[in-house]
């Protein structure tokens, strides 16, 4: 292992011991819209629901190698990591979601499956489904491709409430959970087999660098086995339809995988439910038109003292002081640079100006 990869590896495994003396600290260059950040996702049409065949897996995987060259030259405290194109919702498009490219938007959203009628609708989830045939073959191929160079990751993994959702539509699951709730009930416990099926699908597929995974967008090294999870649609939930439909599934994934916990700051936010699961860390948004880090900073200094912590998002100057300010055991603070102008900036505010000559 050359000199900076191991400097940046003690770093981490202090991070999640919380002994880390300094907070971590990285920079994500360029949008966080995936077709935005991925050149090759130029040609998805926008007049249909796309198929596998629709992506253009050697050019994700050239441009995830200059997205890593354009991390590498920063120099901060984490590593960039792959993970199969992260722009597909493939645990949607797996359970049977047609998936529609919006290239203004710079994302890939959704529909409700026609003919969905609860959990014994749902597709199999082997080599017939064409989407997770294509999921297992871009794992193979990321794996083969990153030689070595960099962790790989699961892709973003949308928890049960992101899910149903997507199977009921938003106002629809909650209708749906007062009106049928053994159906929902069932329904949540199959995805809930389904997501660990898709998650270790590409975990199984991918060496491990220097003995762990990573956590895409997030850079970070991760435990052997952590998988990204999020449940971001119980911001629309009731704590008693939270407590009743999601957090038994949740808790059977937490138990089954380890997982890094993706949470925002708005509506619905059950933080204290989710301490509970062994999660290995929780990145926590500071998003636009949320609360700002000040607000949060009791939130964070909670988590702190159970989990480690990364606190992520196109952070501004005061924002970025604010959570810099935070203990440092567990803390990871990653910062959205839209331009090199921010990337600079931000390297300042965290007196990190000089961190790619001192290594």
């Amino acid at each position: 292992m050359n000199p900076r990869d191991r400097f940046r590896l003690d770093g981490f495994q202090d991070f999640y011991r919380r002994r880390n003396e300094r907070a971590l600290f990285g920079i994500i260059h360029g949008s966080e819209y995936p077709l935005h950040r991925y050149p090759a996702s130029a040609k998805l049409p926008e007049s249909r629901p796309l198929t596998p065949d629709d992506l253009d897996l050697p050019g994700y995987l050239r441009d995830g190698d200059a997205l890593w060259q354009r991390h590498e030259a920063t120099g901060d405290d984490t590593f960039w990591s792959a993970s199969i194109f992260w722009g597909v919702p493939w645990v949607e498009a797996v359970i049977g979601c047609p998936l529609r490219a919006n290239h203004r938007t710079g994302s890939i959203h959704t529909e409700v499956p026609p003919g969905f009628d609860g959990a014994a609708s749902l597709p199999k989830v082997d080599d017939s489904n064409p989407w997770m045939r294509a999921l297992r073959h871009h794992a193979r191929r990321l794996g083969e491709h990153a030689a070595g160079r960099y962790p790989l990751a699961t892709t973003r993994m949308r928890g049960i409430s992101d899910l149903l959702a997507a199977l009921y539509g938003g106002q629809e699951l909650i209708f749906a959970m007062m009106e049928k709730p053994d159906e929902v009930r069932a329904t949540a416990d199959r995805l809930g087999e389904i997501w660990i099926q898709v998650a270790r699908a590409q975990l199984e597929a991918y060496p491990l660098f220097e003995g762990g995974h990573g956590a895409y967008l997030y850079n970070l090294w991760t435990p052997a086995g952590t998988a990204f999870y999020q449940d971001d649609s119980v911001a629309l939930l009731s704590p008693d339809l939270f407590e009743e439909f999601i957090l038994p599934v949740a808790k059977k994934i937490a138990s089954e995988l380890p997982c890094l916990m993706h949470l925002h700051p708005t509506g619905f936010l059950p933080w204290q439910r989710w301490l509970e699961l062994p999660f290995v860390a929780v990145e926590l948004h500071i998003d636009h038109g949320g609360p700002s880090a000040k607000k949060l900073e009791p939130i964070h200094r909670a988590i702190l003292e159970r989990k480690p912590l990364v606190v992520w998002g196109e952070l501004g100057d005061e924002d970025l002081a604010d959570v810099l300010r935070l203990p440092p055991g567990g803390l990871l603070v990653s910062v959205l640079a839209r331009d090199p102008a921010r990337a600079v900036r931000a390297m300042e505010i965290a007196g990190r100006g000089a961190l790619s000559s001192a290594r």
